[in-house]
């Protein structure tokens, strides 16, 4: 199911890269981005694959606390190999999901888009 969503995020990505949106990469002091694993940024902390998990867990409408209650215990009990990611990183990854269109958010529930 996981590698699923994750060619299906890819898809709606490059989808809307051609659909003439705007993606900037702002590099800060840093120098890393948290989009893609780099070789200071571990793959299980990269954006795209958080967004790629969070996608697998919503094959119904859920609530935002329903979907961080999967994912922490998808970290806890299922996977002994993932980095454990913060609350924060949770929510920028589903910042990223509403930006390309992957997700649709309302009446606080999220879903997957229809693409």
């Amino acid at each position: 199911m996981y590698n699923e969503c994750y060619t299906e995020l890819e898809k709606i990505v490059y989808g809307s890269l051609k659909k003439k949106r705007k993606f900037r990469v702002l590099i800060g002091k840093g120098g890393a981005t948290v989009l893609t694993p780099t070789k200071n940024l571990h793959e299980d902390k990269a954006i795209l694959k958080i967004g790629a998990r969070i996608l697998s867990f919503l094959t119904s409408p859920r609530t935002l606390s329903s979907t961080w209650e999967a994912y922490f215990n998808f970290q806890n009990q299922e996977s002994n190999n993932v980095l454990r990611i913060q609350f924060d990183l949770f929510i920028l990854a589903l910042d990223f999901l509403y930006i390309v269109g992957a997700i649709e958010y309302e009446d606080d529930l999220l879903w997957r888009a229809n693409t």
